[in-house]
């Protein structure tokens, strides 16, 4: 009985060898060994354990330069560090907002790599984020080199970018500013280059009119006996000190920057003895203008409402509006002055007269025949 059992549930192991099971075994392991090489291809930007660590394995204090591209390659800045600042190194060491270099540092350090949004070249072109079509390149230069990189794309969404590493086929979307990674030189730019202590200045000369100050504060004009009006000076002396721009133009002089027929060249004196020099000019065919100082090397951009009142400053207009501020001090004085001509419209205040006074002669009694008075 049992040895029949036995026989019975072996019976099915020949079926095993039919040609039909041997070619679905073999066909299901060719299916296990193909997804097992299609994952392995893929890397590990997939992997489970990839995810949430860090993006960029540097430290802030490591990073000796910043390079940053347009994927159009119509715009790039280096920034590099210089002891304890960072500078354009291409444009003459021009200063930059150090504060913002360090913040944008940190924020890279800070990224993490998050599960990715895509893997294909497809993808990647789609996101902007291949390696010959992108929106920005970054480069970090440490002391031997580069020490990293990151491919910017389109942005999803506020502060958030598409974004991948060189080496990882990953579409990330990472928390950064699209504007915090600028190729631009001018949003890096320090904007305090031109700014003055108001206190300091003590002598302003243009082509046609000289202002100095006394020792009392006051300012007075060269070359008259008129006193310039001291609030408009004031306002000079105020938009002088806190001169603004709005870029820098470069290094180099150009013939449409027209600074050989300036609009104005201003000679400035400081208390303790220093000077600055600018020369302003209109760019051609633009609204733009150019101010050269002397002692720097670059070409600054401004605009009409940078320079204010700088533009229209002369002589006259000095002394006018000393003059019109008296004359309206003085129309003031006599408005407020009590007057002592009558006024013409006033009646005349006529006397009193008693009741006694307004009786006529015949109504008043006479004295009575023979001397007596009447009853």
């Amino acid at each position: 009985m049992t040895e029949t059992a036995l026989q019975s549930d072996t019976s099915w192991r020949p079926d095993l060898r039919a040609p039909i099971v041997m070619a679905l075994a073999g066909l299901l392991i060719l299916q296990i060994l193909l997804a097992f090489g299609l994952s392995a291809g893929r890397g590990q930007a997939l992997a489970p354990s990839a995810a949430d660590t860090p993006l960029f394995g540097f430290m802030p204090e490591q990073v000796q330069g910043l390079r940053i591209e347009s994927g159009d390659g119509a715009e790039a800045v280096t920034l590099v560090r210089r002891n304890d600042a960072w500078v354009i190194a291409d444009l003459a060491d021009l200063p930059v907002q150090g504060v913002k270099v360090d913040q944008f540092l940190n924020d890279l350090v800070a990224l993490k790599r998050p599960l990715p949004v895509a893997t294909s070249e497809e993808a990647r072109k789609r996101f902007r984020v291949s390696d010959d079509g992108f929106e920005r390149r970054l480069v970090v230069e440490g002391e031997q080199g580069p020490i990293a990189s990151l491919l910017v794309g389109d942005s999803p969404g506020f502060r958030r970018v598409f974004a991948r590493t060189p080496e990882d086929p990953g579409v990330y979307d990472m928390r950064l500013a699209a504007s915090d990674i600028s190729a631009r030189r001018d949003d890096w730019i320090e904007m305090g280059l031109l700014r003055l202590e108001g206190e300091q200045i003590v002598r302003v000369a243009a082509d046609d009119w000289t202002l100095t100050k006394g020792e009392d504060g006051l300012w007075a004009l060269a070359d008259t006996d008129k006193s310039p009006d001291q609030e408009a000076v004031a306002a000079l002396i105020l938009r002088l000190a806190n001169l603004g721009y709005r870029g820098v133009f470069g290094v180099e002089d150009d013939p449409a920057y027209n600074q050989a027929a300036p609009e104005l060249v201003l000679d400035i004196g400081l208390a303790d003895g220093g000077t600055r020099s600018y020369r302003i000019s209109k760019v051609k065919d633009s609204e733009d203008y150019v101010l050269k100082d002397s002692a720097r090397p670059w070409y600054f951009k401004l605009s009409a409402l940078d320079l204010g009142e700088l533009l229209d400053t002369d002589a006259a207009g000095l002394v006018a509006a000393e003059e019109a501020a008296a004359e309206t001090a003085e129309k003031t004085a006599e408005t407020s002055a009590p007057s002592e001509t009558p006024d013409a419209t006033a009646k005349p205040v006529e006397p009193s007269v008693s009741a006694d006074e307004m009786a006529s002669p015949e109504d008043t009694p006479g004295p009575a025949p023979g001397g007596e008075r009447g009853p």
